[in-house]
């Protein structure tokens, strides 16, 4: 098996067409054809689907297209490996983090990797929990922050940081006009709030179970942009870090309150994936991460 027909098998995947991957190699729609079909053979598995609009992936050719992925990026990563050796660390650093702890971390990150380390590149995604142990697991990250312990067989994690979840509502309501809110009275609130699973929900309901109390969701969303948007413009409430709402409480748009009796606090942790010794440039990025997270979150919640 050969990479370049894993590189055409990627190609065809994300284009889904033979002749649009021929074009971006410079090559024909007979020869990705061809190429394709050895591939299938010594898998012994049909990738793709055939049809007059194109190519799409089997359920053999899904299964395929992570690892391929992160076969086809390890070898790209070669040049950079060897050529680190007794240099500044270079190359791409593929990192996942969650939405809600994604900013200010981000651009502090950024700022601090292109000053410190010009020849590291960043691969930046957004993810859910599952999502970035699953990108973990498959190789397609580096560096994971998640709020859960990812598999030890798929990631080395540590504890980084842990933040209070806030009561978030819309400016100028009265339930956060104060700096903390007790649990009680959030309990009586109309919430919106991502859906089961998820860290920080799995978090509250197991604090208002330990409270003898029902949690009033009226509205399930998976979007934390979308939740902050709704409730800015409706008399709805949601419980969230303070990082990921930074933005819109310093414009003005909305306002948070501590939960207390009890506190509910979300731990974070970062992942290094395991599939592989991590090379200098993901070493690097981790250190800065374990630099500048704890100051900067603490100062946002």
């Amino acid at each position: 098996m050969e990479l370049r027909d894993l590189r055409l098998f990627l190609d065809v995947a994300a284009t889904g067409s033979f002749s649009r991957a021929a074009a971006l190699g410079d090559s024909t729609q007979s020869a990705v054809s061809k190429r394709i079909a050895v591939l299938e053979a010594e898998l012994g598995a049909t990738l793709f689907l055939r049809t007059g609009r194109g190519a799409a992936l089997t359920d053999a050719g899904r299964a395929l297209l992570p690892r391929a992925d992160s076969l086809c990026m390890d070898a790209a990563g070669l040049t950079d490996l060897v050529g680190q050796a007794g240099a500044a660390p270079r190359g791409l650093v593929r990192l996942a983090l969650q939405p809600s702890v994604g900013w200010p971390l981000t651009g502090a990150l950024i700022s601090a990797a292109r000053q410190r380390y010009p020849g590291v590149r960043l691969q930046i995604a957004e993810g859910t929990t599952r999502q970035i142990e699953e990108w973990l697991a498959e190789g397609r990250i580096d560096l994971g922050l998640l709020s859960n312990v990812p598999a030890p067989a798929h990631a080395r994690g540590q504890a980084l940081f842990s933040l209070p979840l806030m009561l978030v509502t819309k400016a100028g309501v009265a339930a956060t006009m104060r700096r903390s809110v007790s649990f009680a009275r959030v309990a009586t609130m109309p919430i919106v709030i991502a859906a089961a699973p998820n860290g920080g929900r799995l978090l509250i309901e197991e604090a208002a179970r330990r409270l003898g109390l029902s949690l009033n969701i009226v509205l399930e969303v998976n979007s934390i942009h979308l939740i902050k948007k709704i409730i800015a413009q409706d008399d709805l409430a949601s419980i969230i870090t303070a990082p990921a709402v930074a933005g819109e409480v310093a414009a003005g748009e909305l306002a948070v309150a501590r939960l207390v009796r009890p506190e509910v606090r979300q731990t974070f942790y970062l992942a290094i994936g395991g599939r592989r010794h991590p090379g200098p440039a993901v070493r690097v990025v981790a250190d800065l991460l374990r630099e500048l997270a704890p100051g900067l979150l603490k100062t946002a919640g």
